[in-house]
């Protein structure tokens, strides 16, 4: 009877045991993460609807909803997103954009864009403002250029996108001076590239359509006394489209992502580590296919995740 009861302990010990490793496998293995595409395509729709209406509005066009002030050698345009403004995206607010446009060339300005009562947020960021970025005019197309760095050390809100090299370089060695048990730091760097063709309707901006290209890396280190995480993501986007005919997703265009993640607390360890190759389809479903993944995200291969943006 002893080993019968031992034999039937040790198959019960056993089948514990695989099915324990079983579910931390199967933990393993995730969904990649979709949210930075969203918030690219929240933030660059936006910055480039307000260098279209500037470069127009410089070129003499009438642009509906708009308010033209000058100041110095600076044209300011307050563009009423309340109305009409046609890129609405799930969870932010719109109010006013405040645009300053100097006009560096028949068909090309400098553009700041400031948002007011619009508000964007991108997780744990919220797009303020963007600073004195290149816009020019063609007959067929308006592109701009759009290049910015965050940074956000926690609570510490005296240092943002508008500091100069060496203020940053001064901030950063600061931080690593006088690192406590409690920080957090995040770096984000952006360049994009969006073509605007404006079918040459120029007082329509409805019938426009965005081509995106660019990309971005991001840096996220946290150390909260009994845990620990840092974070790097890099993301590039390739001939993205996008236009109000579908405002769920772009239809047509490839993002490639790579995710790293290492966490740590007093009594487990997880780390996140995979590429992913994003496709997006003509279909108007608010979803992008995963083509190609590796790592964690492996098995995601062939699904369809939904981007969040309506």
């Amino acid at each position: 009877m002893k080993k019968v009861i031992f034999i039937i302990s040790s198959i019960l010990l056993l089948f514990s045991i695989s099915c324990r490793k079983a579910n931390e496998v199967k933990e393993w293995f995730q969904e990649p993460p979709v949210t930075p595409v969203t918030q690219t395509i929240k933030t660059v729709i936006p910055v480039g609807y307000a260098a279209e209406v500037a470069i127009l509005t410089l070129k003499g066009f009438s642009v509906p909803d708009t308010k033209v002030s000058n100041s110095k050698n600076a044209t300011i345009i307050t563009i009423d997103a309340h109305n009409n403004y046609p890129y609405r995206f799930k969870g932010d607010n719109y109010g006013e954009m405040i645009v300053a446009a100097l006009q560096t060339g028949e068909n090309t300005a400098l553009i700041s864009v400031f948002f007011t009562d619009t508000d964007i947020v991108n997780g744990s960021f919220k797009l303020l403002n963007v600073i004195a970025f290149p816009v020019v005019f063609t007959e067929e197309k308006i592109t701009a250029v759009y290049v910015a760095m965050d940074i956000n050390l926690g609570s510490n809100t005296n240092i943002g996108i508008d500091l100069t090299e060496d203020e940053i370089t001064s901030k950063l060695l600061k931080l690593e001076n006088e690192r406590t048990e409690n920080y957090e730091v995040a770096i984000a760097q952006n360049a994009w590239i969006i073509d605007i063709y404006h079918q040459g309707t120029y007082e329509n901006l409805v019938d426009d359509r965005f081509k995106i290209f660019g990309g971005q890396q991001a840096l996220a280190v946290e150390n909260y006394e009994t845990e620990s995480s840092v974070g790097a993501l890099q993301m590039a986007m390739i001939d993205t489209d996008f236009s109000v005919n579908c405002l769920k997703n772009p239809t047509h265009g490839h993002v490639f992502l790579q995710d790293v993640e290492v966490s740590s607390t007093a009594n487990d360890n997880d780390i996140v580590f995979g590429h992913v190759l994003y496709e997006f389809h003509p279909n108007c479903d608010g979803e992008i296919l995963v083509n190609a993944a590796t790592g964690n995200f492996i098995f995601a291969i062939g699904e369809e995740l939904d981007l969040g943006l309506i």
